[in-house]
């Protein structure tokens, strides 16, 4: 690898924890009512993400470039994507109503919460777990699915 291009990689890899930082900050400078550092943080963000796609573009041009110059033969062999995990929505509402209850429950005969906070809290950590559940399950049964065989439905 040339310096160059560990230089390249090294201020992307720079650039994208600077994006993360600005995008967790952002929500932190809006509820201190600093608007200034919002419009900052979001330049640099937006900044940091330009950057990494543009050396991500040239980097897969220049790749590209150099395999077109190689011998059909030689040339790697292209991955075949996997076909999307798809689910049904009466599964995931299944999942949701059910993490509600639960976490509902929960919260108001163990926590003690009131009924405003106990709903909020609710819902999101329903949607969180309805959603790990949902998609840990596809991807259980596509870990341990024949990869010969056509997917079905």
């Amino acid at each position: 690898m040339s310096g160059r291009r560990g230089l390249t990689i090294f201020l992307a890899t720079v650039a994208t924890v600077v994006a993360v930082l600005a995008l967790l900050l952002i929500p932190v400078s809006i509820a201190i009512g600093r608007w200034v550092n919002v419009l900052a943080e979001f330049l640099i963000l937006v900044a940091c993400v330009g950057y990494v796609a543009r050396v991500m573009r040239a980097d897969r041009r220049r790749r590209r470039e150099a395999e077109a110059l190689l011998p059909p033969e030689r040339r790697p062999a292209r991955r075949v994507p996997r076909r999307a995990i798809t689910f049904q929505l009466r599964e995931t509402l299944f999942a949701f109503l059910v993490w509600f209850a639960l976490v509902a429950a929960f919260n108001a005969f163990v926590v003690g919460l009131g009924l405003v906070p106990n709903v909020g809290i609710a819902i999101f950590a329903a949607f969180m777990l309805a959603t790990l559940t949902v998609t840990g399950r596809h991807m259980m049964f596509r870990l341990t699915a024949e990869e010969d065989t056509p997917p079905g439905r």
